[in-house]
């Protein structure tokens, strides 16, 4: 069992209390995390300040702390819930008391197609969720779900909406569509297969272990095979969109030719892999459309949302570890059976 990181404290001006947050001081290993203490945020005009409760870990929080090429030290994430507790001049809407969710991202612009060029997520280049308190311009701040507990809730930004854009604006799955989930098992991943299901969809996929699969049928997938079987394309058959997190040419060389004419195959990482391969003549005499994506718009968020005060389904929750523990955590996310979100609870009496 991995040790806690270890608290240090710096000396701060006397005018300003210090907030809990975790600092990457080195690239590498999760050891190069450390919980540490920073003055409290104040928010600006149009901006509010939020009591984190909860955070979730992302890969892009996997990718900076293995070498990203960002100064240090940096506070990682871009998931957060908590209580706005203070708020700037000229913020509508949004008063301290309220319980939110913070939209991940910052200036996508007034286009849906693609975010505008100075768009950036949460967390590196500025202060991210691994923190006690947060400040961010009121108009990304959203209400928490109803009845969903803060860890749900922390789940959702980053991965919910990368599905909902992937699934929803760019596979337009509808009842009746045939989708194929690759690697199925992260947060990314998991939230298409609920989002492809609740939409009516017939949705198929690909994992690691027979357990796994089981657990993807409770959530609503109507099959599946195990990616480390060499049949699982015929296992699998035709499909009018896959939804990919996986990349790399192995398997696009397998999924590609499971696409129905007109079919669309719609990327948002690069997991095993950062290259694949197509054969062209398929795809154009067969008017497929491969898309990237990665996020999604605000108006894309209230869209999910919206649908979430509908539906049924509940984000995954892998595990939750305490704020000190943000190293096992990390190590949580390399777990071969990791299954869902891992949170970080950062108010242990609201978030237990």
């Amino acid at each position: 069992m991995p040790l806690p990181a270890p608290v240090i404290t710096q000396t701060l001006p006397s005018s300003l209390s210090p907030m809990r947050c975790v600092e990457l001081r080195e690239f590498g290993n999760p050891t190069g995390l450390v919980v540490c203490e920073r003055p409290d945020p104040e928010p600006g005009p149009g901006e509010a300040c939020v009591d984190l409760v909860a955070a979730a870990l992302n890969r892009r929080d996997w990718w900076i702390r293995r070498g990203g090429k960002v100064a240090l030290p940096q506070v990682l994430g871009s998931d957060g819930v908590g209580v706005v507790s203070a708020v700037g001049d000229g913020v509508d809407g949004v008063r301290s008391g309220d319980e939110v969710l913070i939209y991940p991202g910052r200036d996508w612009g007034d286009s849906d197609d693609a975010p505008a060029a100075g768009f950036v997520i949460l967390g590196v280049p500025d202060q991210g969720t691994y923190a006690e308190r947060i400040v961010v311009r009121g108009e990304y701040l959203r209400p928490r779900p109803a009845d969903w507990t803060w860890a749900e809730a922390a789940a959702l930004p980053v991965a919910g909406l990368t599905a909902w854009r992937a699934v929803v604006t760019h596979g337009r799955v509808g009842p009746g569509t045939a989708v194929l989930v690759p690697g199925a098992g992260g947060g990314a991943a998991l939230f298409c297969v609920q989002i492809a299901a609740a939409l009516g969809a017939r949705v198929l996929v690909t994992t690691s272990s027979e357990e796994k699969l089981a657990r993807l049928r409770d959530l609503g997938a109507a099959g599946g095979a195990l990616y480390t079987d060499p049949g699982w394309p015929e296992t699998i058959g035709d499909v009018d969109v896959i939804i990919d997190s996986v990349g790399g040419e192995q398997l696009w060389d397998a999924c590609l030719p499971l696409l129905r004419r007109a079919g669309r195959l719609v990327n948002f990482a690069d997991t095993a892999g950062d290259y694949g391969r197509v054969l062209l003549a398929t795809l154009f005499l067969e008017h497929q459309k491969i898309i990237g994506t990665t996020l999604g718009s605000p108006r894309e968020l209230d869209a999910l949302l919206a649908h979430c005060a509908q539906a049924s389904w509940r984000p995954v929750i892998d595990s939750t570890f305490p704020l000190e523990e943000v190293r096992a955590a990390h190590e949580r996310l390399d777990a071969e059976d990791r299954f869902g979100k891992i949170v970080l609870a950062v108010d242990e009496v609201r978030s237990p």
